[in-house]
């Protein structure tokens, strides 16, 4: 019973989460479009809440790993709902960025107690669990997307995400807790390994697919394609993240990432020749889960009794994936989209190299 409250209760949470990086497309069209800013500045406000909600998370992993989730998470919560103040009318530049910085921390920090609340309590099927989780991460923006849409007025948003998470977020948070006596390799320990560094790497240009959807889809796409693809693409990412994780719990988790890059070189590929929604599906379903994988796989390797750390600081590879995935593509997307979609496809194949010499390194220690 206890097993399934923490589940639930991190599953809402990760709803509540994906508004920050999955509703980024609505939110960039009405700064665009009401309040005037440029793709450049939305790119950039982009690219902070991927720098903070990555750096952030370390010392909140830290110090959830050594109290426990609560009181962190609880300071973390109200900074995620006070982020939304960004978005309403008259706040100047700089203090929509800070406003958006300490909003996308405390999204970061949220993301990393409720990942790790389902990695540290299953051990046996972690996959299934981090990917049962992280299935919110996807699904939330599906279920608030339609709602922005309708609501044309991003003031209005704002204020209604500062009360729903005002309230509810610190009362999910009272429900996680960590499992004691648990083993595992210390960060300082972990991270001068290769197989961390691979991990690492692989992660970091593994999420491009991912991101680059997440904060350009607007660039990529136009017109009814892409109000489908707003709806359609979140979805996507968070159905992928269970059925994933069950599947690398079944055949391994280096092949199950190994596939799913292979399958996002071929949806960058059909991105290029603008082939409609079909690339947006599988980024969507495979590069959503690929977060979760990594995760899995960082306990597989380094245990779990410092997940939280560990996890956190595999997490900051989203800022290198952020910075290529946002400011990257939308630099070279300007010039000309094909180009935006040739720099997912180069990205993956790079992290599907990293992996490779970690798959090969593997079986030469296991041999």
């Amino acid at each position: 019973m206890l097993k399934k409250r923490i589940l639930i209760s991190a599953l809402i949470i990760m709803l509540f989460n994906s508004v920050y990086q999955y509703s980024w497309n609505v939110f960039a069209l009405y700064l665009a479009n009401y309040y005037g800013l440029s793709v450049m500045v939305t790119e950039a406000m982009f690219f902070v809440f991927v720098f903070m909600s990555t750096f952030l998370q370390i010392l909140g992993g830290y110090i959830s790993d050594i109290k426990g989730p609560r009181l962190v998470g609880i300071i973390a919560a109200v900074l995620s709902a006070a982020g939304y103040i960004a978005f309403m009318k008259g706040v100047d530049l700089p203090l929509r960025f800070l406003l958006w910085a300490g909003g996308s921390a405390g999204e970061g920090i949220l993301y990393g107690i409720a990942t790790n609340s389902a990695l540290k309590w299953h051990k046996e099927n972690r996959g299934l669990a981090v990917g049962i989780v992280s299935l919110g991460f996807g699904a939330g923006a599906t279920i608030f997307n339609p709602v922005f849409l309708g609501i044309h007025s991003l003031q209005q948003i704002s204020i209604i995400m500062f009360v729903l998470e005002i309230i509810i977020l610190p009362l999910l948070v009272m429900n996680l807790s960590y499992p004691e006596k648990l083993s595992g390799k210390r960060p300082r320990e972990a991270v001068f390994t290769l197989p961390f560094l691979l991990i690492y790497l692989s992660y970091s240009l593994g999420t491009v697919p991912l991101i680059s959807l997440s904060s350009s889809l607007f660039i990529l796409r136009s017109g009814y394609s892409l109000l489908v693809a707003i709806i359609l693409f979140p979805l996507m990412s968070g159905l992928g993240r269970p059925f994933m994780g069950r599947f690398s719990d079944r055949i391994g988790r280096i092949k199950t990432i190994f596939i799913s890059l292979f399958i996002l070189i071929i949806s960058g590929i059909l991105g290029v020749f603008n082939t409609p929604l079909l690339p947006e599906i599988l980024i969507g379903f495979l590069g959503g889960s690929l977060i979760p994988l990594f995760f899995a796989l960082m306990g597989d390797y380094m245990g779990e009794a410092y997940s939280a750390s560990l996890t956190s600081i595999l997490y900051t590879g989203k800022s290198i994936g952020g910075l290529i995935g946002s400011i990257g593509i939308g630099y070279v997307s300007e010039k000309s989209v094909i180009y935006g979609w040739i720099l997912m496809v180069i990205s993956s194949l790079l992290s599907l190299l990293f992996l490779f010499i970690l798959f090969k390194l593997e079986n030469k220690r296991k041999a």
